[in-house]
């Protein structure tokens, strides 16, 4: 059984499943054995989608919603679930699994120290898109593959295991739950003003 080093557990360790370590390094491998370009391009992706979701924020404003708390909502969501996956990282103190595991990988691995469970990018992804599909409905499907594809690379470059990215999915779906329907009007909206023909209509009846 693999470890993070200390006692199993423990409230400050958690043992890494078997399996979850057997997809790392299978992923992880086909990552180290990809061309130049892919692994360039994974590189620059596993940044980029998260910045992608700043643009989607300022459209969901302009097209779908013009109140600002609907804007910070996702921004914010983003944001803390990067922040909040801090405290547990700390708390759970898993080591990265390319510190676990004599594997190359696309991204050199972090110090001693830096831990991995959960992923903050996966967490931070799963935040932007619950956020976004819950005031966007339409754009449900493009933001979860998004989520979904930022999980997968995190694996992909070799920095965290699959059991990292599915927690900081979950962890980040929860924040962006709570920032979307928190940043829903209360009460009801007032009815919309009636259109210059239904005001005419009125006035001639």
């Amino acid at each position: 059984m693999i470890s993070s080093g200390g006692p199993l557990w423990t409230p400050a360790r958690v043992d890494v499943v078997e399996l979850s370590a057997d997809l790392y390094r299978l992923i992880a491998g086909w990552g180290a054995a990809s061309p130049g370009w892919v692994q360039a391009l994974a590189l620059f992706l596993t940044d980029a989608l998260l910045l992608a979701f700043i643009p989607v924020a300022g459209f969901v404003w302009w097209r779908v919603d013009r109140r600002a708390r609907a804007l910070l909502a996702i921004l914010i969501s983003g944001g803390a679930a990067w922040v909040l996956t801090g405290p547990v990282k700390d708390l759970l103190k898993q080591a990265r699994p390319c510190r676990a595991h004599p594997v190359r990988t696309v991204e050199l691995c972090d110090e001693v120290g830096v831990w991995s469970l959960p992923s903050g990018h996966s967490a931070s992804a799963a935040a932007f898109a619950v956020t976004t599909a819950v005031l966007w409905r339409r754009a449900a499907a493009v933001v979860a593959v998004v989520a979904l594809l930022e999980a997968f690379l995190r694996v992909f470059i070799g920095v965290h295991y699959p059991h990292d990215v599915i927690a900081g999915l979950l962890f980040g779906a929860l924040i962006g739950t709570i920032a979307a329907f928190a940043s829903k009007p209360r009460g009801k909206r007032p009815p919309p003003p009636p259109s210059p023909k239904a005001a005419g209509a009125s006035l001639v009846a």
